[in-house]
């Protein structure tokens, strides 16, 4: 089976409703292990995940949902970009497992105090746990980097993170970086705001995507599908049209179909009789 235009499914998250929209959408597979395609300008929404890239594959039987092709993936303020991005979903809790980001794998956040600068890390490889659909713990591998602004309890800025290593483990609190762990001869310091110059605030690779992020159900759909006209079968009005319009059943009342009553002046036509069987 499959659908265009403005091609939505809708499936249910620990009752949170994610919805998935492309250009195409093809549905295979027998009840109890279904494939779902979205072709060409592919994205999703739930309340605190979301994501696009060129077209997503999502596999019921392992719970695996692929996003390929240039993908982006917003776990609510976090940006996380890679080649390659995998989300894993327990099927029989419904609840987020796990996430893998294979191949150029950045987070990006903005920093939440400050607001003007942002915090970052990226490696090889991405790998993150969910808790309760709540991602908490992230690990990046291979020639990680990291840019993270520091603050003491009264908010006021302590300094600038600035550190490579081998492998980093972030862990989140309410959507948030509480804790960097570095493992394996970490290089680095913490620079006072006036000795890190803007242009080695962020790392290379860096592109924020903020004004792209998927906000609501509806951002899903772009202004083209937003401006797709269904096919007017001519003749044929519809209900909804016709009311649009302010009419309403009072404009058949000389209709004989409509108004049963009018029968009464009408001959009835005879049907030929099928000759009998001998």
């Amino acid at each position: 089976m499959f659908a265009t235009k403005r091609a939505v499914s809708i499936s249910l998250v620990e009752q949170d409703s994610l919805y998935m929209h492309g250009d195409t959408l093809l549905l295979t597979g027998k009840p109890d292990h279904r494939i779902l395609r979205a072709f060409r300008n592919a994205k999703f929404y739930k309340t605190d995940l979301s994501g696009k890239c060129d077209s997503i594959h999502f596999d019921q039987s392992s719970g695996i949902t692929q996003l390929i092709k240039e993908p982006i993936l917003w776990n609510v303020d976090n940006q996380m970009t890679g080649d390659s991005i995998y989300i894993k979903s327990d099927m029989e809790t419904e609840k987020l497992d796990s996430l893998k980001v294979i191949n150029n794998a950045f987070i990006i956040s903005l920093d939440s105090i400050g607001m003007t600068g942002y915090n970052q890390a990226k490696g090889k490889d991405l790998f993150g746990k969910f808790i309760d659909n709540s991602l908490k713990i992230v690990d990046l591998v291979k020639n990680t980097e990291v840019i993270y602004y520091m603050y003491n309890d009264d908010d006021e800025l302590i300094g600038i993170n600035k550190t490579i290593c081998s492998e980093i483990r972030l862990l989140l609190a309410k959507n948030e970086i509480e804790d960097i762990t570095f493992f394996t001869n970490p290089d680095g310091d913490i620079f006072p705001e006036k000795d890190l110059p803007e242009s080695s605030r962020k790392l290379k690779g860096f592109i924020w995507r903020g004004d792209e992020r998927i906000l609501t159900k509806d951002d899903i759909f772009d202004e083209d599908d937003n401006n797709i006209e269904l096919v007017k079968i001519k003749g044929v009005d519809s209900r909804l049209d016709l009311e649009e319009k302010g009419q309403d059943d009072d404009e058949n009342e000389e209709d004989p179909i409509m108004n049963p009553s009018l029968n009464k002046g009408l001959i009835p036509r005879k049907e030929p009789a099928f000759p009998k069987k001998e």
